[in-house]
């Protein structure tokens, strides 16, 4: 973390990311993303000098009329880790500081509610606070109107005013009373009808933390609000029935896709591999349905194999499976175009839930592993980058991308997996999407 955050602070300091390679900053949204995403894990990695500077430029340069860029971005990304990490930061530290920059944050973000099914419009023009859709479709995906709630229904509980949690109660309602099959649904929505569109059923891309976040606001509201976990559960029966599949020779367990509904895709993303930190989380709370942990451990086995069958021991963005047992094909297939690695956490964050709910030090090792091929082969002079091929150990290719994410999530995840004090209680926290802290409220 120290050797990222250096390179960031030397080259592109209050700009979005670093390029590592060219060593020149990049701007997203302008808003200074990597020290608002990345404040949380200074502060928990006891960074202290480092996090007094972050924390004295959200206090002084931190605008968002002057430094924000005049066009949209997406409201999903602006919320998971912008609202996300100034809310996780003020938990940590009751900086008031942080509270206000995310109410001024919050409001701006609350005008993408404004359609008639209360489900929030793709983009955000943040200067001019100004909603927009997306220009090649007036749909939104699944997954970016399903992963606002958590941030949205905690700013309301720490600035004590309800609109916020209205606009996720309104949203959270609308996506509850749509229809779906076994509780799976297509990566694509429409803000203006509330209904869902398009024909694929994905863990990964487009659909994963619309997913992520039905179990995560049962736990947020205290186990109150059964229609979260009943939606979440079902989705879950919806795995087992229509996704969950065995791959051959080795008999690697995945989650697949569907293709118009009904068509099965032998095609998994990385972005997958938090499903098994997400079911045994689950597991935890309702320790009868076994299942859920079974399934857990098969399908983190089966991410550890995506990352240890590549010569470099990094896993690649997408992988297919081979499901015909009298075939010849490798277990896991990987095709040319998703050879590359983007400095991904779902599969340490799926580590992190599995040590710390079972004891067993195989995912430590898992972990370790993992972590030594980061550094062997994504680490840079300055700071980390992602690569373009696992696959060529004599040449990986880096990307010259510093993602903030890597930061915000990857690294803390790596650290949260050995640190044995157990920070954050699963009863009492849990992570965004983005891996910002969380409190669990009462009701």
């Amino acid at each position: 973390m120290k050797h990222a955050w250096k390179a960031y602070r030397t080259y592109a300091w209050g700009y979005d990311e670093l390029q590592s390679i060219s060593k020149i900053p990049s701007t997203w949204f302008g808003l200074g993303l990597t020290i608002i995403d990345s404040i949380d894990t200074l502060y928990i990695m006891n960074m202290t000098e480092e996090y007094r500077e972050a924390r004295e430029w959200i206090e002084k340069s931190f605008n968002l009329d002057s430094n924000s860029v005049d066009k949209y971005n997406s409201h999903f990304e602006v919320t998971i880790r912008i609202l996300g990490g100034l809310l996780s930061i003020y938990h940590l530290t009751a900086d008031e500081i942080f509270l206000k920059r995310a109410i001024e944050l919050g409001d701006r973000l609350l005008l993408n509610f404004n359609t008639p099914s209360g489900l929030p419009l793709a983009q955000i023009n943040i200067k001019r606070k100004k909603p927009g859709a997306y220009r090649w479709t007036p749909d939104s995906t699944t997954a970016e109107v399903g992963t606002v709630q958590l941030e949205m229904r905690d700013l309301s509980r720490v600035s004590n005013d309800k609109k916020y949690e209205n606009a996720a109660d309104k949203l959270a309602a609308t996506l509850h009373n749509q229809s779906k099959d076994d509780g799976l649904v297509p990566i694509f929505i429409s803000p203006l009808t509330g209904q869902f569109s398009g024909g694929v059923v994905s863990f990964g891309a487009r659909g994963d933390s619309y997913y992520e976040y039905l179990l995560k606001q049962w736990l947020q509201t205290g186990r109150k609000r059964s229609l979260f976990w009943d939606d979440w559960i079902e989705s879950i029966e919806g795995v087992r029935k229509h996704l969950w599949h065995v791959a051959y020779p080795e008999k690697f367990y995945f989650v697949g896709e569907l293709i118009g509904m009904s068509t099965f895709s032998p095609k998994m993303d990385h972005l997958a591999c938090f499903l098994a930190g997400n079911m045994a989380l689950g597991w935890s709370f309702q320790s009868d349905l076994s299942y859920l942990l079974d399934m857990a451990k098969e399908l983190t086995k089966t991410c550890y194999q995506m990352y240890a069958k590549q010569p470099t021991g990094l896993s690649p963005e997408i992988a297919y499976f081979n499901i015909d047992s009298n075939s010849n094909e490798s277990t896991i297939i990987v095709r040319a175009n998703d050879v590359h690695n983007l400095l991904r956490p779902e599969f340490i964050e799926s580590l992190y839930y599995m040590y710390h709910l079972t004891g067993d030090k195989i995912y430590q090792e898992w972990g370790w592993n993992v972590f030594q091929s980061f550094e062997k082969y994504t680490r840079q002079i300055d700071g980390y980058s992602s690569i373009n091929d696992v696959r060529n150990k004599e040449n990986v290719g880096p990307r010259d991308k510093m993602e903030s994410y890597f930061l915000a999530e990857t690294l803390k995840y790596f650290y949260l997996l050995f640190d044995e004090s157990n920070l954050f209680p699963f009863d009492q926290w849990i992570f965004n999407t983005e891996a910002h802290p969380l409190p669990i409220y009462n009701s």
